[in-house]
Formats: structure tokens, C-alpha cells, sequence
């Protein structure tokens, strides 16, 4: 009595030519052989950050202390907060007042958007030597990065 069922054989194929059989086995096994390469991280480009002061700051990881990551900003006589995400540039272009400094933002839309920013909070992150922090109110240009 046979063991097992002889209609699995179908789901087989039926070589007709030796050759073929030859060839397809050969290319798997090449397949098989080939080096898997690893890939790489994607590189991220870190916030560049300007001080009053004319020093130039590589920072990833850049973010506000806290929970809220979004600039609060007037723009005539109303507010509106301005994600991390959605920002490319600062420019600042006037002193400070009651915490608000002029400001040109740029979006990652292209748009630009004029009015004065909140300066009375930290920003933060991390710099080839470490952690880095500085007030915002000391901060002439901010370029945000990839991260």
C-alpha cells in the first residue's frame, strides 16, 4: 500500500527537458550565493543655529523643553503656533520685547510668515561634543534639519 497520495505529485512541475531543469536549478543556486549587503541609515541633517554672538551651532535633535514643540508667534494682533515640523527657517530682525522678537519664518511649504515670535523659552539639543542648549532670545538665524 502506498504511503501518501499519489495526486500530490501534481503540484509539481514536470521537467520534459533535462536542460531547462539544469538551467533553473543553476540560477537559484546563484541567487542563493549572492552577498547581501546591509543598508545604510539615512542621513539627517542637523539644525543649523546662528547666535547674537556669530557663533554657528550643528544641532540634531533640535526641540523646546517640555511638551509643546511649535513656536508661538503674533502676526497683527492675533497668535498662532507654528509646529517644529512645519518650519524650515527663522530669521530674526529686530530686539526683543515682552518676550517677542520680529521674525521672518519660512515653512517647508515655501510660504513666509512675518510677525513676532516668543522668545522667553529654550531651545535644546545635541551637538558632536553633547548636549546644547540656548535661550532663544540670543539667537540670530535657525535653519531646522532632517531629524
Amino acid at each position: 500500500m502506498p504511503v501518501g497520495n499519489p495526486r500530490d505529485c501534481r503540484s509539481l512541475p514536470r521537467w520534459k527537458n533535462p536542460l531547462a531543469a539544469l538551467l533553473v536549478a543553476a540560477l537559484l543556486a546563484v541567487a542563493a550565493c549572492a552577498p547581501v549587503y546591509p543598508t545604510l541609515p539615512a542621513f539627517k541633517s542637523p539644525s543649523k543655529v546662528i547666535s547674537e554672538a556669530g557663533m554657528e551651532y550643528f544641532v540634531y535633535e533640535l526641540k523646546f523643553p517640555g511638551t509643546s514643540q511649535e513656536f508661538k508667534m503674533r502676526v497683527e494682533n492675533s497668535l498662532i503656533w507654528l509646529p517644529l515640523a512645519s518650519v524650515r527657517y527663522v530669521r530674526f530682525s529686530g530686539p526683543e520685547q515682552d518676550n517677542y522678537r520680529p521674525a521672518e519664518v519660512v515653512l517647508t511649504t515655501g510660504e513666509k510668515v512675518r510677525g513676532e515670535l516668543f522668545v522667553g523659552q529654550l531651545i535644546q539639543g545635541n551637538t558632536d561634543v553633547g548636549y546644547w542648549n540656548i535661550s532663544l532670545k540670543d539667537v540670530k538665524n535657525l535653519a531646522m534639519g532632517d531629524d
